[in-house]
């Protein structure tokens, strides 16, 4: 599929038919273009046959020229809009058609013309189903890579946003497309993260996660320095902050690189809303992150090791629900997080209105009726789903915190008050060793320590954050 395409209609009509023999869609039509052979080869399918008739062929058709150059002609003195760059080899005719464009053959030429008519099915823009907000767009990303460019081109008109197409996936050729904005992301950042992606040798790629993994630098750690969101304002505004976008066409989730720690705990709406409301909400979300994280395994430690800490009360009510359980408090914590992950998985699997049936049921019914036959006690049941709902405040961090919850029940159950500092410091360790760029996952910390509390920890007014605040600012200033 390297070699070049033949002077010839016939020989070249006989390559993409055996190329296609299997394919229904596959459409090639002969044609007369100003008295000479041409054809028109597409699949049907993937085009906009309205467009092509009133955009390509009724122009082409009303043509009536003598120059015996009728490709350059074409090509050169007509308005009709074909692709920049004719077409030379098979190998980009394959790609061309499996992409929804449409080719015009002139028999004589060793090129064709490229059409943009693609009319492929897609879904059209919806409300974001995972990032809600109260105020701002209500847009999100689509399946469609091209739909997704127009959004970001849209929000960010500046001749310095930066836009490279590429394909990946040696069976899929799946188009991703990087972003970033030359103002304020570091060029030496976006050529590395350029080769990274060049050098993918992933078989097929289907959505953005695929890619991940060769663009994060840490390995060992439950964080990752690559960020995700669905939101077209969220990426515009990672990329004016010099972050690098990618989209990858089929998946209306992109991700941006590098991701800080502190981002997690922001939400468009705290740029919306009155900043003392905003830090209030957002020192909410931290506090949950660690109730996510730490509560059950506290919960253990202390009740089990240390009961001299915990209220004679509430002392009181814990072993009166233990008391009739056949688990000791260690083992407990662990079978209902592992429940809780299996009610929340099938929720999640099936379809939503049966979804949100066993979500009730197994709530309710089963949970209700374990603490009532003394399978479990009700202290520990209130412990662990305080502990799950908490971490679906910071969702980006879910699978992280799932495991680090465990960690910090095993590691408490084992090994009491000195396991619970263990997990601490693995937490911390974590959190510390991923570096991407140059640019630690706490930079905003001990890096950047303004920003801290104007757009770290808590929220400023936008009269008081600094205005400058992008990762080239950063290097200059803190490297």
């Amino acid at each position: 599929m390297e070699k070049l395409l033949f002077e010839s209609l016939d020989k070249n009509k006989a390559v993409f038919d055996k190329n296609f023999e299997n394919a229904a869609d596959y459409f090639f039509k002969p044609v007369i273009v100003s008295g000479k052979k041409a054809a028109i080869v597409m699949c049907e399918d993937l085009v906009d046959t309205i467009k092509l008739w009133q955009i390509f062929m009724e122009p082409l058709n009303n043509l009536k020229i003598t120059d015996n150059n009728l490709f350059d002609y074409i090509f050169d003195n007509t308005a009709i809009p074909f692709n920049p760059t004719p077409c030379k080899d098979f190998r980009q005719a394959m790609f061309f058609l499996t992409a929804g464009f449409a080719m015009l053959l002139i028999d004589g030429e060793s090129r064709a013309l490229v059409m943009a008519v693609q009319g492929y099915p897609s879904r059209g823009v919806d409300k974001p189903t995972n990032e809600s907000n109260l105020r701002g767009s209500k847009e999100s990303f689509t399946d469609t890579g091209r739909k997704n460019m127009g959004m970001i081109r849209r929000r960010i008109r500046s001749n310095n946003l930066v836009v490279k197409t590429l394909q990946s996936g040696s069976k899929t050729k799946t188009e991703i497309t990087v972003y970033y904005h030359t103002d304020y992301c570091p060029q030496e950042m976006a050529e590395k993260v350029m080769d990274k992606l060049k050098s993918i040798d992933l078989p097929m790629i289907f959505e953005s996660g695929y890619i991940s993994p060769f663009i994060d630098d840490t390995k060992g750690s439950l964080f990752q320095s690559v960020g995700y969101t669905e939101r077209p304002d969220t990426l515009c505004a990672k990329i004016c902050e010099g972050k690098i976008g990618i989209i990858v066409d089929g998946t209306p989730f992109a991700i941006y690189y590098p991701s800080f720690f502190h981002e997690n705990f922001t939400t468009n709406d705290d740029y919306t809303q009155r900043p003392y409301f905003a830090s209030f909400i957002r020192l909410i979300r931290y506090f949950a992150f660690f109730i996510a994280v730490a509560l059950p395994g506290f919960y253990v430690a202390f009740t089990s090791f240390a009961p001299q800490a915990v209220a004679n009360k509430l002392l009181f009510l814990v072993y009166s629900s233990q008391n009739t359980t056949p688990l000791p408090l260690f083992a407990e914590a662990v079978v209902i997080t592992i429940l809780l992950e299996i009610i929340k998985e099938a929720g999640l699997r099936l379809p939503a209105p049966i979804g949100s049936s066993v979500s009730i049921v197994s709530a309710l019914i089963i949970g209700d009726a374990a603490v009532n036959a003394g399978f479990i006690g009700s202290a520990m049941l209130i412990v662990c789903a305080l502990s799950t709902i908490s971490s679906f405040i910071v969702p980006s961090f879910y699978e992280a915190v799932i495991i680090l919850r465990l960690i910090f029940i095993i590691c408490a159950g084992l090994f009491s008050i000195p396991g619970l500092a263990f997990a601490t410091l693995y937490l911390l360790v974590n959190i510390i060793i991923v570096n991407s760029a140059g640019y630690q996952y706490a930079d905003i910390f001990y890096t950047n320590r303004e920003m801290i509390f104007k757009d770290g920890i808590t929220k400023a007014s936008w009269r008081n954050m600094k205005t400058n605040y992008d990762l080239k600012g950063i290097k200059n200033e803190n490297r």
